[in-house]
Parts: structure tokens; C-alpha cells; sequence
């Protein structure tokens, strides 16, 4: 029994060696890194093309209407930007017309007439800077400033010149209102010339 153990063992061993020699003369693998790559670069091109078809057309499909939508726009910009250049170059025109036919009634005797007219606001300048002079010095108002000059110059406290400023420039005031009544008056009674 013993012996067809240690037959069974030999014949399972050598059974084992030779399946083991097999297997060694089998289980060498060789990879074509060539045939490899080409092969998976084919079925990654198709997997992606298939993958990235439906994303482009929507992306083409976007554009075409993107461009169409642009394309009218700039048409009806262009449109208003046509329309409001000719509505510039037809206001200029009429402008240019008006300066020419005020340009040729402008004559020398126009000019004399706008001189005629001017001759009363000449008048009442030159009356009313003559009474200006003349009551500045009748009331004597360039020695009351030198005064209040003066005086502001030499007050040391702070409300006194105060005083002093105010009161200078309330004179000035009514003075300035006073012209501009008198001036009121005179244009009234001179403007039907």
C-alpha cells in the first residue's frame, strides 16, 4: 500500500512537473505594446467620437443661431446708426441755408439800423457810470472804505472785525441794489426806443 502511495506520489509528481513545465513554456507572455496602443487608441477615437457627437451639434446649432442673432443686430444697429447720421447731415444742411440767407441780408444798412438801436443802452451806460462816479464821490465812498480798511486792519478782537466786515459789505449791498433799481428804472423808460 505503501509502494502504491509512492507510485502515486511519483506519477503525480512527475503529472505535476510536466504540467508545471507546461505551464512555464505557456505562461510566457508576450506583449506587442505597437499592436496595443493602436488597437485601444482605435476603440478610445470611437468611444470618444461617439461620447462628443451630440455635445458638438448642440454647440454647432447654438452658434448658427448666435451668429444669425449677431448678423441681425449689427443690420438693425447699422440701420439707426444710417438714419441718425442722416438725420445730422440734413440739420446741418438747413443750418448751412440759414447762415446763407442771414448772411446775404446782412447789409450795411442793417449794421447802421443795430447801431441806431444801441445808441440808447450807449446812453444809459455812459449816464449810468457817470452817476456811479458821481455819487461815489458826492457820498464819498472811497475814503468810507479806506476807513473800514483801516479800522478791520486794526481791531484786534475777532467780533470787532466782524462788525467792521459786515458793515462794509452791507453798505457795498445797498449800494449795489440802489444801482440796480436805477438801472431798472432807466431801462423801463427807455425800451420802447
Amino acid at each position: 500500500m505503501t509502494r502504491k502511495i509512492s507510485e502515486e506520489l511519483k506519477t503525480t509528481a512527475s503529472a505535476s512537473a510536466d504540467l508545471a513545465d507546461g505551464v512555464r513554456k505557456r505562461g510566457n507572455v508576450r506583449i506587442d505594446t505597437d499592436k496595443l496602443t493602436e488597437h485601444a487608441v482605435k476603440v478610445l477615437d470611437d468611444r470618444l467620437a461617439k461620447a462628443v457627437e451630440a455635445p458638438i451639434q448642440r454647440v454647432e446649432e447654438t452658434l448658427a443661431g448666435l451668429e444669425w442673432r449677431v448678423s441681425k443686430l449689427g443690420t438693425e444697429k447699422l440701420a439707426k446708426v444710417t438714419d441718425r447720421a442722416h438725420e445730422v447731415v440734413s440739420a446741418a444742411r438747413r443750418a448751412e441755408r440759414r447762415i446763407e440767407q442771414l448772411s446775404t441780408k446782412v447789409t450795411w444798412a442793417t449794421v447802421g439800423r443795430i447801431c441806431l438801436a444801441l445808441i440808447p443802452f450807449s446812453v444809459a451806460f455812459i449816464m449810468l457810470t457817470g452817476m456811479v462816479g458821481g455819487i461815489t464821490q458826492m457820498l464819498g465812498l472811497g475814503p468810507l472804505l479806506g476807513w473800514a480798511w483801516d479800522s478791520f486792519a486794526a481791531a484786534s478782537a475777532w467780533w470787532a472785525k466782524a462788525l467792521i466786515a459786515l458793515a462794509a459789505l452791507g453798505g457795498c449791498g445797498l449800494f449795489g441794489w440802489l444801482l440796480w433799481w436805477l438801472g431798472k428804472k432807466l431801462y423801463e423808460s427807455y425800451r420802447g426806443w
